[in-house]
């Protein structure tokens, strides 16, 4: 099915962002780079923050369908949580944001520069670290995170949430190796910046897991994060 003017217009922007910097790229090279004319591009889009927010929601709506929690069940109905969704969780939201790295790089500075996309994340980002509190309500309340209040939840859902954030450019910023010349180079770079995050975020429930369902969990993550590379 051919992608609409307007998904190839966010297509070839995530692109360019993601080699170039969000800064370096201007309408005019997203519309030379697709063959258009800068007035067909400006037809569905009216500066590039509008294009950028577009990406956001792209973005989010793809993080929607990796964060859904099954549906509760029904009055009286039993139900065991799942010990795999605070790795689909982590690792889906790293994956996000290796296909979108220029909102990892640059996420602050586009809040500053975007009121509209700053409060559009804002609600998204207590949305989600609402949702991993609920997660790790449930894996609480099955005895698979133990010695944990709800006020213990919520901190480290934040904590969670703020080291995806930063994990790259922080990653980046203390890689004192040569700037990767290929692409394969370069997203094997991605790679350790996310999974180090990754690691990181997992490290913090360490004291609160089973030793074996610990080293288990971290096993899994490192390789669903291997297929980012291969």
């Amino acid at each position: 099915m051919r992608k609409s003017t307007r998904d190839r217009i966010v297509d070839a922007a995530v692109e360019m962002f993601n080699a170039d910097g969000v800064g370096n790229v201007t309408t005019n090279h997203i519309a030379a780079h697709l063959g258009m004319s800068p007035g067909n591009l400006y037809y569905h889009f009216a500066n590039k923050e509008e294009i950028v927010r577009a990406a956001f929601t792209r973005m989010n709506d793809e993080a929607t369908a990796i964060w859904s929690l099954p549906e509760p069940p029904a009055r009286g109905a039993s139900t065991m949580p799942d010990p795999t969704s605070l790795q689909r969780m982590i690792v889906g939201n790293l994956r996000l944001y290796a296909t979108y790295l220029f909102f990892a790089r640059e996420l602050s500075v586009l809040l500053r520069a975007d009121p509209e996309l700053r409060r559009s994340y804002a609600a998204i980002s207590a949305s989600r670290m609402k949702q991993l509190e609920d997660v790790l309500a449930s894996l609480s309340e099955a005895g698979l995170l133990t010695g944990l209040d709800a006020e213990d939840r919520r901190d480290l859902a934040e904590a969670s949430w703020m080291i995806g954030m930063v994990c790259v450019p922080y990653a980046e910023a203390m890689d004192a190796t040569p700037a990767a010349r290929s692409a394969k180079g370069r997203a094997e770079k991605v790679h350790h910046a996310l999974e180090r995050g990754a690691l990181l975020v997992l490290h913090m429930f360490r004291p609160y897991m089973d030793p074996l369902a610990y080293t288990g969990l971290v096993v899994l993550v490192r390789s669903e994060l291997e297929k980012l590379v291969t």
